[in-house]
């Protein structure tokens, strides 16, 4: 009688083997940027299959000193094929031309920001909002996102969660390095004035928040602004407005208002300053308009110099990486996409009501320049 092990891992041969003949079956049917990353699902399944294969017919896999490794490496292709079959293959097997023209649209964006890592695929599967599946080198949009652009600065956002993944040693760590240091020398302090034990606890917590997942999303927000400019702010500002309240956060984010202060600290940086201030002054109206106040201890929780600083070290990553930032595409006649986001927004705020006729006109354009180049 063969163990559970055993079977576990045959089950996994044909459920990869399943997996290989849908891909194997698109081949004929997608357009140039699916294909190519079908392909390369193709060869991490294949891969897969075969180290399944290799499982099985060793004979130390009924030994039971091996067996909990055996069942590592089963966790993990596991896990890869589990990923293919959710996201990858839905996506292929879905692929429709908005996902043709949001992924055109992403590959430019890649372009226009010197992003030189292999582009993501890009389909609007979300029911999330955006999403950046970065193992699987899949971002996923809302379904609408084909046809709405006050909403594309999001997409940069997006990306730059790609630029952390693939290159930590000069975005993450140096970030990291920061908050660490920083949020010691508050205890250091803290401690030599007596701070009650509470306090202390509440530095330690924020401390654990801030290199959980918080420093990621911080980053990607100043990375998107370095690349989109202004409307990043203003996008961030109109998602906040639509969803929850400015002051609350979660494990996996910070609270929007603080969000805004490390966007407007990047267009400091950028020499955007008259339009952080105009971001700044409708922010002062939402926090009027809403019913929610800024809790105790909220500055404490978001300190103003800590993301100063973390601004500072993503801004000269940035520029380190030779990304072009948004100064350098409203130069450029070839950053379509940078021109058509920004003026999305300016219009916007000229007349909002009238900014669907804009909007059509412009996505019209994008699509027809998309599918020429």
């Amino acid at each position: 009688m063969t163990n559970l092990l055993y079977n576990l891992l045959a089950d996994l041969k044909r459920r990869g083997e399943f997996v290989l003949r849908e891909l194997n079956g698109l081949s004929k049917t997608l357009p140039a940027h699916f294909e190519v990353y079908r392909v390369g699902v193709v060869t991490r399944i294949s891969r897969a299959v075969a180290a399944v294969d290799r499982m099985l017919a060793d004979p130390d896999l009924s030994n039971p000193k091996l067996e909990p490794n055996f069942f590592m490496d089963f966790k993990r292709l596991s896990e890869l094929i589990l990923n293919v079959e959710d996201s990858s293959l839905l996506i292929l097997k879905r692929c429709e031309k908005d996902d043709e023209f949001l992924s055109s649209l992403l590959h430019r964006i890649c372009t226009e920001v010197g992003y030189k890592d292999p582009p993501p695929l890009c389909s609007a599967l979300s029911f999330q909002y955006f999403q950046a599946l970065v193992d699987m080198d899949i971002v996923m949009t809302p379904q609408n996102q084909a046809y709405e652009l006050l909403s594309l600065p999001d997409l940069y956002h997006e990306l730059a969660h790609f630029v952390l993944f693939r290159n930590q040693a000069n975005f993450e760590l140096p970030a990291l390095t920061l908050i660490h240091g920083f949020f010691a020398e508050m205890v250091r302090k803290g401690q030599q004035r007596g701070l009650p034990q509470g306090s202390l606890d509440a530095i330690v917590e924020s401390h654990r928040l801030w290199t959980g997942d918080w420093h990621v999303e911080f980053a990607c927000d100043m990375i998107a602004t370095y690349w989109c400019g202004p409307a990043y702010g203003w996008a961030n500002l109109r998602l906040s407005a639509t969803r929850g309240d400015p002051y609350q956060d979660s494990l996996t984010h910070p609270a929007d208002d603080s969000r805004k202060t490390g966007i407007e600290n990047m267009l400091q940086l950028i020499n955007e300053a008259s339009a952080a201030q105009e971001i700044d002054a409708r922010w002062f109206d939402l926090k009027r308009l809403s019913p929610s106040a800024q809790p105790p201890g909220y500055a404490k929780r978001y300190p103003a110099r800590l993301l100063e600083q973390l601004a500072q070290i993503i801004h000269q990553a940035c520029i380190a990486a030779i990304f072009q930032s948004f100064s350098d595409q409203k130069s450029s006649q070839n950053a379509v996409v940078s021109h058509a986001v920004s003026e999305a927004w300016t219009s916007f705020q000229k007349d909002a009501k009238a900014f669907s006729r804009h909007e059509q006109s412009a996505l019209q354009s994008l699509r027809v320049r998309l599918t020429t180049t």
